[in-house]
């Protein structure tokens, strides 16, 4: 029990050294190319309509990166179209212990959307963490992590979806 509440500690100052060192301007994006998810996996999300929204956006389904968290999992099984990691990912000193959640980190995706609405530490480390250029997301969560906040919820998909293609319409993005 100690040393979940060193790991949980761990993870909140490496989301906020992240935080810290965000400088607020986002890199140029020409056309969207490469789209991430970072998704709840305790919520029911249809993952199709995430599919879907790549697919309007004009994101070739093999440049969409799905990744949940699930937080009650014992053994991770990734599926088809998602990744998923949990607690075990991080170390004790709040280091990504996994492999593939660290090249998602790493890698510097056109967009990610953070498509969860609980504020999760282990969730808010990984958006925080990630090298992505642009990065959208609820109101729910910290607004410092988002270059763009759309408030809608998670359970309003269609609304999110018409909501971000008009603002990234509006940034040229798409």
């Amino acid at each position: 029990m100690i040393l979940k509440g060193l790991k949980r500690n761990a993870i909140k100052k490496g989301v906020e050294t992240y935080l810290n060192k965000r400088d607020g301007t986002s890199q140029s994006i020409s056309n969207l190319k490469t789209l991430a998810v970072l998704i709840d996996a305790s919520q029911s999300i249809n993952v199709v309509s995430l599919l879907k929204l790549a697919n309007e956006l004009g994101v070739k389904s093999d440049k969409l990166k799905i990744v949940g968290y699930k937080e009650d999992l014992k053994e991770i099984e990734d599926d088809k179209d998602t990744t998923y990691y949990n607690d075990k990912s991080f170390g004790v000193t709040g280091a990504v212990k996994s492999k593939s959640l660290q090249d998602f980190i790493n890698e510097d995706y056109d967009v990610l959307i953070n498509f969860y609405e609980k504020d999760a530490i282990e969730l808010n480390y990984v958006a925080a963490a990630s090298k992505a250029k642009f990065k959208v997301g609820f109101a729910a969560i910290d607004n410092r992590i988002n270059d763009l906040i759309i408030g809608a919820t998670t359970n309003d998909t269609n609304l999110f979806i018409s909501e971000l293609k008009k603002y990234l319409k509006i940034l040229q993005i798409i």
